[in-house]
């Protein structure tokens, strides 16, 4: 069974399979290509005191180059989880203080619910490690510039030494 379909210029960089140019265009071609966002601006929806946490994260999404404007409601949904996920933290551990379990257990499992919305949305925007690893694209093995081939540095030696 094939692997998920990865694109174009991560087959090339892997360098496993070798493409023709009318393989090239016409896959490119099919591609989906979204214009990358030049500011991160919040959904209407998302409360206020969030906004800020959203614009400060957009923007260091951006300088990865992994954020469009497509990805703001995602990402307003990983803030308002993880925000009530603060929230239910807080009610957990007011519970545990009081020593009453049964309040602490139904805040635990209100706070699980939240921890997994904030995961899964972290997981769709690259904000933690291995969904990271799965956005990297390798590089390809480029052709050594003149300065780093060990040929062209000897004839250029050689050419010093004789002017």
């Amino acid at each position: 069974m094939p692997g998920p379909r990865q694109p174009t210029d991560v087959i090339k960089a892997n360098g496993r399979k070798h493409l023709s140019k009318a393989e090239e265009a016409q896959r490119r071609a099919g591609e989906v290509k979204v214009q990358k966002a030049k500011t991160a601006k919040p959904p209407k929806w998302l409360p206020e005191q969030l906004k800020k946490d959203f614009r400060a994260l957009g923007k260091k999404l951006i300088s990865a180059g992994i954020y469009t404007d497509l990805d703001a409601d995602t990402l307003g949904r990983y803030l308002v989880a993880q925000h009530q996920w603060v929230i239910a933290t807080d009610e957990a551990e007011k519970a545990l203080a009081k020593r009453d379990q049964e309040r602490a257990d139904a805040w635990g499992r209100v706070q699980e619910r939240y921890f997994k919305q904030a995961r899964n949305c972290a997981n769709d925007m690259g904000l933690t490690v291995t969904s990271r690893c799965r956005l990297v694209v390798p590089e390809s093995t480029k052709q050594e510039t003149e300065e780093q081939n060990p040929f062209l540095q000897l004839i250029q030696g050689g050419l010093a030494r004789e002017a």
